[in-house]
């Protein structure tokens, strides 16, 4: 499974050449963006609070999830029906990601590919499917793309352009 960066803005998931869905970002400072699905489901995702520092992913104004940072450098995502993600980088010298359910059992690997001649990140994914099928989720997948994207402009002290 691929997430590719097809201009510095937009991100699409494929799994065998299928085109499961796509992210793409308002603008090159990547904080809003929408998540479309092949299953014509459309996510919006914008920064609220004070300094933004939570995301919500809403559907036709609904929030269905939530992102937020936690202390320890990891992203928290947390859907409205109870189910909660991490995102944490897996190693920093390995430059992998990982994303983990509740039980601490890493679902899915995010493999970042630094394009230097178009300067953006593609993504290679791998996931575990165990007993949660939201390991297999588009929506999941995508958003954790998104997290990464922003994980690696927090680390880098940069809010635009490493996509």
């Amino acid at each position: 499974m691929k997430a590719q960066s097809t201009d510095k803005k937009t991100f699409q998931l494929t799994e065998n050449g299928q085109q499961l869905g796509e992210l793409i970002y308002e603008n090159l400072f990547f904080l809003n963006a929408e998540i479309k699905l092949t299953s014509s489901d459309v996510f919006e995702i914008k920064p609220v609070g004070l300094f933004q520092t939570s995301i919500n992913v809403t559907q036709n104004g609904t929030e269905i999830a939530k992102l937020v940072m936690n202390w320890r450098g990891e992203i928290v995502i947390s859907y409205q029906d109870g189910e909660e993600y991490v995102l944490k980088l897996n190693t920093f010298f390995f430059g992998k990601y990982i994303i983990e359910n509740k039980k601490e059992e890493k679902i899915i690997q995010l493999d970042p590919k630094f394009n230097w001649r178009e300067f953006h990140y593609n993504y290679d994914i791998v996931y575990n499917i165990t007993d949660d099928n939201k390991s297999k989720d588009p929506l999941l997948l995508l958003l954790g793309v998104y997290a990464t994207n922003y994980f690696v402009a927090c680390m880098s002290g940069s809010s635009a352009g490493m996509m």
